[in-house]
């Protein structure tokens, strides 16, 4: 790709890729999504870079119990996202559907204010961008045909 703006064209980096989980747990009575919540007041799912050698799948599980203290599984994959990060970075995450394990939570990174576990109607509310409210979405319809 190359970008046309400026007075020379030059050639845009790729995105730098990664990974990351939608967890969730619950049954009968309704499921519960995790999320973080970034010091800029953002709540997201959990995801971040592929360390070398690893793959998404890897990735995500790791982030999942980094970023949120959660042991998951992966179920199936979701769509992927692109977006441009707070410091300029091209990203492009590659998602997951994921069950929690059951287990007591961990505590979460020190990179975020708070997290845990929410019913899908409070984070519906929450998540603050319109591609992790379709994610959520895409996630539980997935869910329902399994």
């Amino acid at each position: 790709m190359i970008s046309t703006t400026g007075p020379h064209p030059t050639p845009l980096a790729p995105p730098t890729p990664g990974a990351g989980g939608v967890v969730l747990r619950g049954g009968k009575e309704g499921h519960a999504v995790l999320l973080v919540r970034y010091r800029s007041g953002h709540w997201a799912f959990p995801k971040g870079h592929l360390e070398a050698g690893e793959t998404p799948q890897q990735a995500a599980v790791r982030e999942v119990q980094e970023e949120g203290g959660v042991l998951a599984r992966i179920v199936a994959p979701l769509s992927s996202t692109r977006y441009t990060n707070d410091r300029g970075e091209a990203r492009e995450i590659e998602w997951f559907l994921m069950l929690a394990e059951d287990q007591p939570e961990g505590i979460i990174e020190d990179t975020f204010s708070e997290g845990g576990f929410m019913a899908v109607s409070e984070a519906r509310e929450q998540l603050a961008f319109e591609p992790d409210r379709a994610l959520l979405a895409e996630a539980l319809r997935l869910l329902e045909t399994r």
